[in-house]
């Protein structure tokens, strides 16, 4: 695979769906969608039926509260199926809606039309789950079954989401990814009301079929013989499939689908391409270091000297290090809760403890405002530094992903709620650090640059003590 970082880390994020606060806004607009729908069907008694299947087609609870459904679209499955649902279902539900009865609801319906997330919206979705997917080397086997990382969670992708996820690798030549996928949408089990909801959203199985033939030709042709290009490739297969008879078709199929989902794998991965060491790291696979050191810092400050901060020491040359219990909890919950308002009253004492904080840790003095960011499943920023120095706290624990990685030092940080990460932003290369998008959950941080690090420098030289 090589070291693809910098195809992950380029990617603009201008879309508008494409944040925890966009998504939730797009949960909601779902909602209002299907409310007056359900309003719209009282008015029409012999469409009922047909309206109908698609409310059940939801498959997430209306009267839920607000952390449960932050935690809903904090899932990748989740928020890209949202994001496809609203896509590709909202508007062929709504043009089967369009009739004179029902004006206030097709009014409303046809507001929530206009703000429905367009095709960029769908594509940069598409293509966070393709990071996702291949930086963590995510199978669509494990994902389908609503697993990631050998957890289990309580989703599973429609047969329409794995047949998008499909179609997009399947136009991006990963062949293997997208033959996965369309594997996963032929052995899913029917949906409810299928015969309806197809008869208005259509059939995805439609050429399904073919595609899982051509991508498994391709990509076993290539495996087989590596030196053959994808247009050579692509060219054979679909000579070989337009001159098969529909019997020869058929015989290629069940003999693929006869194998079982861990024997394709297996076959697949045989002499797989190795990871770049961004991706080890954001899979948290690095080896353990041995220059690593913790201890108790209470030399800097007379404060820290009454109350020691637990510190790591990850890293002497270039310098990184972790200062543990940094933010207080409650501290953390007024940040996040005002994060998105205008409560200086609340905020402002915070950032000047904080501020102290770090005056404490570096002996450095600031004016300017913190940031506070919260970044979802799939979401990833490089770190464009233009300072001497970042700080770094994590205000909350991230249940899988969102590492800080130094991959020419091999060094994995993931959050760790109240802790601060510190490092030079030097010519070294070695100290460029890259962000790993969030897997599962949300990533609350506060950034903070700093433009002199000559205090800071000086802790290197300082007696390690207190070893714990």
């Amino acid at each position: 695979m090589g070291d693809n970082s910098g195809e992950f880390l380029n990617v603009e994020n201008n879309t508008v769906y494409s944040s925890i606060a966009g998504l939730l806004k797009l949960l909601k607009l779902e909602e209002i969608f299907i409310t007056n729908i359900k309003a719209y069907t009282n008015k029409l008694a012999e469409k009922v039926k047909n309206l109908q299947a698609y409310i059940d087609s939801v498959d997430y609870e209306f009267q839920q509260s607000f952390e449960d459904r932050e935690k809903y679209v904090g899932n990748p499955i989740n928020a890209f199926s949202l994001v496809r649902r609203t896509h590709q279902d909202l508007p062929k539900w709504h043009n089967y809606s369009q009739q004179i009865v029902g004006i206030e609801e097709l009014f409303a319906l046809e507001e929530i039309i206009d703000k429905i997330p367009d095709n960029k919206d769908m594509e940069y979705s598409l293509g966070k789950m393709h990071r996702l997917e291949q930086i963590y080397d995510l199978e669509a086997i494990e994902l389908a079954r609503g697993r990631i990382q050998s957890k289990q969670y309580n989703f599973r992708p429609s047969i329409r989401d794995c047949v998008a996820l499909g179609e997009h690798k399947f136009k991006r030549e990963e062949y293997q990814r997208a033959s996965m996928w369309f594997r996963m949408a032929i052995k899913h089990e029917p949906e409810g009301n299928a015969e309806i909801i197809n008869s208005i959203l259509g059939d995805p199985k439609v050429k399904l079929y073919t595609l899982y033939a051509k991508s498994m030709l391709i990509f076993g042709m290539i495996k087989s013989n590596p030196s053959m290009t994808i247009a050579e490739a692509k060219k054979i297969s679909y000579e070989a499939l337009s001159k098969a008879s529909l019997a020869d078709v058929k015989s290629l199929l069940n003999e693929l689908l006869s194998q079982t989902d861990d024997e394709i794998v297996y076959e697949m991965n045989v002499n797989k391409t190795k990871p770049s060491d961004y991706e080890i790291g954001c899979r948290g696979q690095f080896l353990g270091r041995r220059n690593h050191v913790c201890s108790y810092n209470f030399t800097i400050t007379e404060f820290l000297r009454l109350a020691p901060l637990k510190q790591e020491v990850l890293n002497w040359d270039p310098y990184i290090v972790i200062y543990h219990n940094v933010l207080k909890d409650d501290e953390i919950d007024k940040l996040k809760q005002h994060s998105n308002d205008n409560a200086a009253e609340v905020v402002n004492p915070i950032e000047k403890r904080i501020f102290q904080r770090i005056n404490e840790l570096t002996r450095l003095s600031f004016l300017n405002q913190l940031i506070v960011s919260k970044n979802g499943p799939g979401t990833q920023k490089h770190i464009k530094e233009y300072s001497k120095g970042t700080l770094l706290f994590f205000l909350n624990n991230v249940e899988l992903g969102g590492a800080t990685v130094f991959p020419k030092l091999k060094i994995s940080v993931f959050p760790q709620k109240g802790s601060c990460l510190i490092w030079y932003n030097t010519p070294d290369p070695r100290s460029e650090p890259l962000e790993c998008p969030v897997l599962q959950g949300n990533k609350w941080v506060i950034t903070k640059k700093v433009h002199t690090m000559d205090d800071l420098c000086s802790k290197r030289k300082q007696r390690v003590t207190n070893i714990f």
